[in-house]
């Protein structure tokens, strides 16, 4: 059987995520980072040089962890790790959104606030990925060029200012003690059976958490089970196990949830709103949507700011909601009464006004030409690697 090919990086947040997929299904794939030749075939073939991306032995190119997973799990049902039943299905696509936006908060703060401590993740492994072919001993040289421009897009993304360090500490303090107290009593998050919201918190988890050397000390020491599911995770029992029967979540995973939603839905639901209104002011059906949507107001204990909307998170909800709405009546209103039952349905529910639609992993309106919009990318990225991106972009907005 011909192998996937992995194109990924050990640091990378979302690349831990898909790993620990194709190790539990025993996919065949080689891993391996990428350079500039490699870079430029994916731009023209995913619209994307983000990792994670799979190149699958028919030649697609599938670029972002989420849609990369539905397509291991279409493509290789065997040891299928997709709950089938309603609760514990919706549950592990919010653990999936949660994992996927709110926990690069304290990933980053872990990673570029104790930057000295972790500097073999930031200085050298960066500089390998940029310069995967360069002699060992040079690496550091072009690290101390790269790293501040990687740690500062990061620190955007992660909103690092310094009143807001003491909250996400406690805050990750606490969530690390209810998911510890979780897996003393279960392996996984849904019993003896890894699902994809266990694949999808590996990525903050592993990636930056349990393997940078400063938040790795720190789990190791106040959340040792949770360092045992890292190991587990990435060296996965394959023996036939499953996940509680009956729909059934464990108590000791309502805590977890607990936080997962109350720090999750609101965001969400603001993201969402500003979404919408950034949607109303884009008046061509086929222009490009900015990767943010604007600003939000965020809070987190004492911590009262501004933070970026990404429209990525709002696709994220509407992706989970069309899964939701394909279920029958009966499971729908079983899922309704479990969220009900712990007051979370009111951060569950909530849709953009009209959807949005995604191509070449960037974001349109639902009623964008396709045919256009790729075209239209195409051209702009032609000029990605000869500087002359920004202008062929401008040069479309002027016509």
């Amino acid at each position: 059987m011909n192998k996937i090919k992995f194109f990924a990086q050990e640091a990378s947040y979302y690349s831990a995520i898909v790993r620990p997929m194709l190790r539990y299904k025993c996919i065949p794939f080689k891993e391996t980072t990428y350079g500039g030749k490699i870079f430029s075939r994916f731009f023209e073939k995913s619209g994307s040089v983000q990792l994670p991306q799979i190149e699958t032995p028919d030649g697609e190119v599938i670029q972002d962890s989420t849609i990369i997973c539905d397509y291991l799990e279409s493509k290789y049902p065997e040891k299928s790790m997709i709950p089938q039943t309603p609760i514990q299905l919706m549950l592990a696509k919010i653990i999936q959104e949660f994992a996927n936006d709110f926990m690069i908060l304290p990933a980053m703060h872990y990673r570029w606030n104790f930057k000295r401590t972790n500097w073999r993740i930031c200085y050298y492994e960066f500089a390998k990925l940029a310069v995967p072919d360069y002699l060992f001993f040079l690496r550091p040289f072009i690290a101390i060029n790269i790293t501040p421009r990687i740690e500062m897009a990061y620190r955007k993304m992660g909103g690092l200012d310094e009143d807001f360090l003491p909250e996400i500490e406690q805050w990750y303090l606490d969530f690390l003690e209810k998911l510890n107290n979780h897996f003393l009593h279960h392996h996984y998050l849904f019993g003896d059976k890894p699902s994809i919201a266990d694949c999808a918190l590996m990525g903050p988890l592993y990636a930056h958490l349990g393997r940078d050397a400063y938040p790795k000390k720190l789990m190791k020491k106040v959340a040792p089970k949770v360092s045992e599911w890292v190991l587990r995770m990435n060296q996965p029992d394959r023996t036939d196990t499953d996940f509680m029967p009956h729909d059934i979540i464990p108590e000791t995973l309502i805590p977890v949830l607990d936080i997962i939603f109350k720090s999750q839905g609101p965001k969400t639901k603001a993201v969402i709103k500003k979404t919408d209104e950034y949607m109303n002011l884009v008046s061509d059906r086929n222009q490009l949507f900015r990767r943010m949507s604007g600003k939000i107001e965020f809070k987190l204990g004492q911590y009262v700011g501004l933070r970026p909307a990404e429209i990525h998170v709002a696709w994220l909800r509407q992706k989970i909601l069309h899964e939701y709405d394909q279920l029958s009546e009966n499971n729908k209103k079983l899922v309704k009464e479990f969220l009900a039952l712990h007051d979370w349905l009111k951060f569950f529910d909530v849709r953009l006004k009209q959807p949005i639609k995604r191509v070449r992993n960037k974001y349109y309106h639902y009623d964008a030409d396709e045919t256009i919009v790729v075209q239209r990318d195409l051209y702009i990225n032609q000029g990605a690697f000869s500087g002359g991106k920004k202008a062929r972009r401008e040069s479309l907005e002027n016509k």
